[in-house]
């Protein structure tokens, strides 16, 4: 399984490159040399300019096609199934990590999230997102860090075994 975790501050350069850290990359390669994902996976990713959030998401192709099928899955008419399938493919492209480690984002999807300059690539567990770094800083990891806070109260760790009478 694919475990990508941790923050790092990079810029996109003028041809549109941006580096891939390399915590991230051997992620990948950790779960190649483990059989939990397909050789074929190393090196590649699935780069979607997520616009209803503000980011580009990237996956392995494995879960890529996992995000796809759900995404698909909770449509419920044929209509709208072909919107979705129109607007995932057309905002998705499959993108190689060069020799220097770093990922080409299309311009034409870079337009569509206005991602320029300095960037935050964040782990998210099973894909990786990629901010603009003002507006991670400013607004979505406030977000979510709000967020955490509200609920952490109800989040338990899986060694928690409760008292007796507590619940």
């Amino acid at each position: 399984m694919i475990d990508f975790d941790g923050e790092f501050t990079h810029k996109i350069d003028k041809k549109g490159r941006v580096f891939m850290p390399s915590a991230l990359l051997d992620e990948v390669a950790t779960a190649v040399e483990k059989e939990q994902v397909n050789a074929s996976e190393l090196g590649y990713f699935r780069v979607f300019a997520n616009r209803a959030v503000g980011c580009f998401d990237l996956y392995t192709e494995s879960e890529f096609q996992k995000f796809r099928r759900s995404a698909l899955g909770k449509e419920k008419t044929a209509h709208g199934a072909r919107l979705l399938r129109r607007f995932i493919g057309a905002s998705t492209r499959k993108i190689k990590v060069d020799s220097q480690n770093r990922i080409l984002l299309p311009d034409e999807l870079r337009s569509r999230i206005a991602l320029e300059g300095e960037v935050e690539i964040v782990g998210c567990g099973s894909y990786i997102e990629i901010w603009d770094a003002k507006v991670y800083a400013k607004t979505a990891f406030p977000e979510a860090d709000s967020y955490y806070g509200s609920e952490a109260s109800a989040l338990r760790n899986p060694d928690y075994v409760p008292e007796e009478g507590e619940q």
